[in-house]
This record gives structure tokens, sequence and C-alpha cells, in this order.
């Protein structure tokens, strides 16, 4: 049940509905799987929630160290964060 609703979750994140799937999301137990986190992950990023989707994404990496998705996901992260604040890293 808690998988139907996480593919529920993605269509409406394709369909640009990202308060409706985080209303949805909210809603689903938490678990350490990869597509709970990716989800996770996806809903913190539409929210520009960077931290809480970089920790998704690598515990999604953590748990299966060949995920393309997740580290694609960290590096579109990575580049925006270091394209609105490159002063951040150089003191």
């Amino acid at each position: 049940m808690e998988s139907n609703k996480l593919d529920r979750v993605i269509e409406l994140l394709q369909a640009e509905k990202a308060k409706e799937a985080q209303s949805l999301f909210l809603g689903i137990i938490p678990e350490l799987t990869v597509e709970y986190l990716l989800v996770k992950g996806k809903i913190e990023q539409k929210f520009q929630k960077w931290g809480d989707a970089i920790n998704a994404f690598s515990k999604v990496v953590e748990i299966d160290p060949e995920n393309k998705e997740a580290k694609n996901n960290l590096h579109l992260i990575q580049n925006i964060l270091n394209f609105w604040n490159p002063e951040m890293f150089n003191p």
C-alpha cells in the first residue's frame, strides 16, 4: 500500500503538483528504502530544502552506491549551490 502511495507521489511530482505530492508523502510511514528516500529527496529538492535533499540522496547512495539517479541529483544540487553562492566555499 505504501508503495502505491509513493507511485502516486511520483506521478504528482511529474505533473508539477508539488504541494499535493508533499501532502500525500507526509502521510506515508517513513522507510529507509531507496524508493522512499529518492522520493523524499525529490520533494525536498522541489521546495529548495537543499540540506534535506542532500541527506536523502546521500542515504540512497549509502544503501545503493551505484544509484545513478541519487548521484545525479546530488551533483545537480551541488551545482545549484555553487552557482548561487560561490563565496560560501571560498572564505
